[in-house]
Formats: C-alpha cells, structure tokens, sequence
C-alpha cells in the first residue's frame, strides 16, 4: 500500500516530483564535479611529477660554470640524492615555426634540450620516457591545440627542419605560467642547431625524502654558486602546475555551495507547497489514529527516493561534464594514477549534498507534528506560518545574482589592462625582455637606441639580480631584487609605497608572509659594490601585490650596486597608443635577442588558458542561474496562491477578475525580485570580491577591485534575472484562472 501511495503521489504532483529532483541532482551533480576535477588535478599532477623525477631544487643560469665546484658542493650535502647540469638551448621565437604557424608572437622562452639520463625525464602521452630520434621533435603539449599542430607537421628553427613525432609533458614547464617552454630532439639535432641560439645552464637536485628544498635553496647560495637566472623549488613547480585550472575549480565549488544552498530553500518551498495542498489528507490521517511519526515517515520516504535517482543522475551529469572539462587535465599532465579513489571521493561528495538536503527535508516536515486534526480537517492549519515567504525570494535572487557576478567578474578583472598591477609588472604599452648572454651590453644597446626614438612618451628599465636577505631572527634568504625607477609604471601596493633609495625595499606579498615582516620592519641585503660584497640594512617601505616568478620577488633602487644581472626589462609607453602595433612590428624585426610584447599579449600568453577557464565557468553559472530563478518563483508562487487561495476565491466573490489578482502579484513580486537583485550585485561586488581575492591570493595577487563591467553588471545580469522570473510568474499565475468565487464558500480546499 505504501508503494502505490508513493507512486500515485509522485505521478500526480508531477511538477513537484520534477522539481525537487532537479535541485538534488543539480547539488549532487556540481559538488562531485568540484572534487572530482579537484582529486583529477592533484593525482594527475602528483603522478606526472613522479614519474618525470621532477628536480626538488633548479637553478637556470646564464654564462659560464664550473661542473666540478658544483659536483663538490652535491657531494658535500646530505640531503642530495642526485645531481645533474642540463642545456637549454634559447631560441628566438621568430626562428620557430611549425606549418604556416609562426611563434614570432609567443609570450614564452622556447628552446630545445636533448632528454635527460638522470631525472626531469620529459614524457609522450602515455607518461613514458620519449626517446627521440634524429630529425624528430617533440612539442609542449600546451602549444598542441593553440598552434592546431598534428603529428607529422614540419617544424622550421631558421633554415633547418624537423618532424613533429609527438607531443611532450614537461612536469617543470606544462604550465603557461611557466615562462618557459622545452622542445626535446635528439643529441645530433642539438649540436646540429646549437649555433642558432644562447645556451643557458639548468642546474638541477633530487633531494632526500623529507629535505626542505627552501633551506637547499639558501645554502645552495651561501656557496656563492652560479645563480644568473631564476631559482625554482619542488613546491613552486606544484603550485604553477595547479594554478590554472585550479582557479576554474575553486569557481565550480563556489557555484556548488551556493546552489546547495538554493536548493535547500527551494525544497523547502516544495515541502511547505506539498503540506498546504495536503493539509486535509494530514488532518484525515491523524483522525483515524496514525502516528506523526508514521506520516512523516510516508513524506520523507519520497524524498528518500528522489535522493537516490538525483544523486545517481547527479554523479552521471558530472561524470558527462567531467569528461570534457577534464581534458586540458588528461592533455597537460596524464591520466590519474588512482582513479578508482578519484571516482569513490566523488560519489560521497554527491552523498554529502544529498544528506544536506535530507537533513533540511526532516526538519520542515517536523512542522506536521504541531498541526492538529482538527484545524488540518478544516483547512485553517497554515504549515507556513510566521513566514514571510517572498523573502525567501529575495535571499535566492541575491543568491543566484552573487553565484554569477563572481566569475564574470574575476575574468572580466584578470582580462583588463590594470590587472598587470596586480601581477608585478608595470602597466605600460610594452614590455622588452632581455635574456642573453651579455645582459648589460643588449640593454644599453637597445636604451640608446629607444633614447633617439621620439615616438616614446616614456620608459623605465629594471633589472633584476640575485641577493641574499638577513632577518632580525638571524635566518637568511635568497630572493630576486628588481632595481629601478619604481614610480614611472608602479604596480599596485597593499600596503605602504614604492622604493625611492638605496636603504629601501619593497616585498610581495608571498615574501613578506614567508619572512614574517610588515612595513617598518628592516631587512639586511648582501650585495655588491666597489669590487666587495657589503651589508645594507634597508627598511620595508611597501607590500605589494605580485603572481610573476611565483609570486616571490622584491623591488629596490640599488643603482650602483655591481651584482650580476639576471635579466632586464624595460617598459615602455608611447605617445600615441595606436602606433604600438607598428613600433613592436619594427623593433621585433631585427636580430638582436629581445623579446619585445606588447602588454596585453604579454597578459593573455600568461594567463589566457586560466581567462578562458573562468569564462566557461560564467557561462555555466549564467545559465544556472537562469533556471535557477524560473524553478524558483514558479515553486514560491505556486506556494503562495495555495497558501492564499481562499483569498483570491473572495476577491473574485467580490467583482474583482483574475488580472487584477494577477497584478496585485506579479506587484509584489517585482518589489521582491527588485530588491534581491540590488543585494545580490552589492554582495557580489563586495563580498565577491573578497573571495575572488582569495582565490588569487593563491597566486601572490591580493588587493585588487573587480574591473566592472557596466553593460554585464547593472544591465544583462538584471535583465537575465528579471525575464526568468517574470516568465516563472506567468507561468504560475494560470493557476489564478483556475480559483472559482464559489470556493470561498467551501470550509475547505478540496
């Protein structure tokens, strides 16, 4: 009997039974999908790192070195398990092409390196260790869908061609975040092609389980050891590896928080609109004898049962958007080495989202227990009472608004030309590398020449060396030091300003949190001048905000300091703005080395996967959202007109028609919406805004306001949000033509 209960129910209510089912396979669908991509990305990462041996502790280095100072030094640690001295051939992008597709506008540093016999071992697609043949190459992986290459095309480096036999996983340099991009070949190719380049040096350890690669790190440059170009540690190559499409996670999980709260309100809705029109069943049930407990046993056994096909239909949807989403996964770093824990952490992730909701099920059909018999019978019971339920409908339209500004927002943020102040670098027309052998002797070149051109409005070269810090505690650091005029292209400070002496240095934020100091607080920097290194106590004069060099970097105005530069960068405005396109154009065109971008394809190289990873979330949550709504006034003002059904019956009694009902409505409904709205763009604004930062904070950028955009923010978004609910409400208000005067009349609703 219980079962053809059951069944005649859900057969007869069926836009409830749909409904419901809808909010718990969407809350079970977008939980799962957030820790199955999240468990994707960590073991996918994990396995390729473990597999390729990735270096604990690397140090690039331009110029010349002594492999046995090094060997000594290797031997003399503990902690080292292996070492080894690799070549990176550096090309000039505009040498490279593959097909008709040029890199002369790539953003990254390619060159080429022969595989490695020790660790860093790159891999094929099937996480092996590629060995490559004479005249072969094999691609980044990351290029292989930007650049549309296919096996079998040719790959032209100045006169010299070879055969693309595959694509290659690099567990260092996968990531665009990574400045770098390594195409392996083989040994003869290499010395064949190493005229056409500048070699640097990757200088690499595999330290013993448990070492701490940040104190290597630091001794590694106690020993005064070749250090001419960045430094990168096992924990940094990590988190560059997870950054990208970690950020578009974290969004998806937001998204699933806030849905589940939705939901959880809009089942309620469903319950309550349930009880209401059963109230006389309830009242028939508890005359005859049977127990509240039994009742809300015959109630919570439905949902029980549309649990289990949501959270079933849930976990098929986020395996189906999965698949797709986890492509970029699968491409950049290969197949998870523990799927079966993967796919077991998912499905309790849906069970959770499910138990939420059951828990929430329980408690408003707690509200049976406090109706009597004969208040159900006569149809005066009210199981929503002290409720002003149109509230409800301005917390999920701000709810709803909130879950999708925030991803609009962050891409329309990280894709703005000011979000490079919050990266670290200057916010000029263009930006000029210089990483080449004679570092000092390119720039001065290329400064002369900029110097005689009056297209520029203005410029500031940077250049970056390797120091050590000492702290007040005694503990010592390694860091980069970007010297310079810091006020022509300032980036953006979260605290305090910008170096203007010697005895002044500014930290990022990733730095600042590691060395434990605040503005005021002084540092001692060793560094070198007149031929002898000295200490300079220099005081904290700013924090600021940075996610370039893995967000660990430092900014100073050592002039006369002697230390070796690292390489330079030299920012640059001109006068006017549309000649950027050709003066990059002539510049790029001769062969002197330089990487000359402009800003804004310097941004997109770095971070356009994550912009674009972002950009798929907002659509999602846009079109969630959208049906959010619709569910949600159709549901509440489903409750609403049972709720006050007797009401409108007198109303029509009384001479007025069922377009005045339905205006009075859709009146009050506008004044609702309206204000959830209003709430959910200043929550987004604002609260949103927090959590954005939070995400990127990750990253080393912090402090940063959205970049609104008018049009999306107070105009499409609105629009969305109002058309959804005022469809919903059309929808529901049919139900008003339904009430007849008569049934006012009636003692109760039949």
């Amino acid at each position: 009997m219980l079962k053809r209960l059951i069944v005649n129910d859900l057969n007869k209510n069926r836009l409830i039974t749909i409904s419901t089912f809808i909010f718990m396979a969407l809350s079970a669908m977008l939980l799962g999908l957030a820790i199955f991509l999240f468990a994707r990305l960590y073991s996918s990462i994990d396995s390729l790192m473990t597999k390729a041996e990735t270096p604990h502790f690397l140090q690039m280095h331009t110029g010349q070195i002594d492999e046995a100072k090094i060997n000594e030094f290797a031997q003399s640690r503990a902690d080292v398990e292996k070492m080894q001295i690799l070549t990176f051939l550096n090309l000039q992008n505009s040498q490279i092409s593959v097909g008709d597709r040029s890199f002369e506008t790539n953003m990254q540093d390619n060159g080429l390196v022969m595989q490695s016999r020790c660790f860093d071992y790159l891999l094929d697609s099937d996480n092996s260790i590629i060995t490559v043949n004479n005249g072969e190459v094999y691609v980044p992986v990351a290029y292989k869908n930007e650049y549309d290459i296919k096996t079998g095309d040719v790959m032209r480096i100045g006169d010299h061609e070879l055969k693309v036999t595959g694509f290659l996983r690099d567990s260092q340099m996968n990531s665009m975040m990574a400045s770098s991009k390594r195409f392996l070949v083989s040994e003869s190719d290499y010395e064949r092609l190493r005229s056409l380049g500048s070699e640097e040096y990757l200088i690499e350890f595999r330290l013993k389980e448990g070492s701490d690669p940040n104190a290597f790190a630091t001794a590694y440059k106690d020993m005064g050891l070749y250090d001419n170009g960045p430094t990168i540690t096992y924990p940094l190559i990590k988190l560059m590896n997870a950054l990208s499409d970690g950020i578009m996670i974290l969004v998806i999980l937001l998204v699933s928080i806030v849905v589940l709260f939705i939901s959880i309100l809009c089942i309620r809705f469903i319950i309550l609109t349930k009880l209401q029109k059963d109230m006389r069943e309830i009242g028939m049930m508890k005359a005859v004898g049977i127990s509240r407990k039994d009742i809300g046993f015959l109630y919570i056994v439905r949902y029980l049962i549309l649990s289990f096909f949501g959270c079933i239909a849930g976990i098929v949807g986020a395996l189906i958007i999965a698949g797709r989403l986890s492509e970029g996964i699968r491409d950049l770093y290969g197949e998870a080495s523990n799927s079966v824990l993967i796919y077991i952490l998912m499905i309790l992730g849906a069970a959770v989202s499910e138990a939420i909701i059951l828990l929430s099920v329980r408690r408003s059909l707690s509200r049976t227990k406090d109706q009597s018999a004969v208040s159900a019978l006569s149809g005066q019971g009210d199981f929503a009472r002290k409720k002003n339920l149109w509230r409800s409908a301005t917390i999920i339209v701000a709810a709803s608004v909130f879950m999708i500004l925030v991803p609009l927002e962050m891409k329309s943020t990280m894709a703005a030309d000011d979000f490079v102040t919050y990266m670290g670098i200057g916010n000029s027309h263009i930006r000029v590398d210089v990483r080449q052998n004679d570092i000092k002797q390119a720039t001065k070149i290329f400064e002369d020449k900029i110097r005689r051109d009056d297209r520029i409005e203005r410029y500031s070269l940077m250049q970056t060396g390797s120091y050590k810090v000492s702290l007040s505690n005694g503990n010592t650091y390694s860091i980069t030091i970007e010297n310079g005029d810091h006020g022509m292209f300032p980036v953006n400070y979260i605290e305090g300003t910008r170096p203007e002496n010697e005895n002044e240095i500014a930290l990022s934020i990733l730095n600042a949190e590691e060395f434990g100091v605040n503005v005021g607080d002084t540092l001692t920097v060793l560094r070198k001048k007149d031929g002898e290194m000295i200490e300079c106590p220099c005081r904290v004069c700013g924090i600021y905000s940075d996610i370039t060099n893995g967000g660990k970097s430092a900014k100073g105005c050592m002039i006369n300091d002697e230390t070796p530069v690292m390489w330079s960068i030299i920012y640059i405005s001109l006068k006017d703005e549309s000649l950027v396109n050709e003066w990059v154009d002539e510049y790029s065109s001769g062969d002197d080395g330089l990487k000359i971008v402009k800003i804004n394809e310097y941004l997109n190289g770095m971070y356009g996967q994550t912009i674009r990873n972002i950009s798929n979330a907002s659509l999602m949550t846009i079109a969630l959202g959208g049906v959010i709504i619709m569910v949600v006034i159709i549901l509440l003002m489903r409750l609403v007109i049972w709720k006050e059904r007797k009401e409108s019956s007198l109303k029509k009694a009384l001479g007025l028609k069922s377009a005045d009902i339905c205006m009075y409505y859709l009146k009050k409904l506008s004044l609702y919406v309206i204000s959830g709205i209003l709430i959910g763009l200043l929550s987004g604004v604002f609260l949103g805004q927090r959590l954005a930062g939070s995400l990127l904070g990750m990253m080393g950028a912090q402090g940063f306001k959205f970049v609104i955009d008018p049009l999306s923010t107070f105009i499409y978004i609105p629009l969305l949000i109002a058309a959804s609910a005022y469809i919903a409400s059309f929808i529901s208000l049919l139900e008003i033509r339904k009430i007849s005067a008569s049934e006012c009349l009636n003692s109760g609703l039949e």
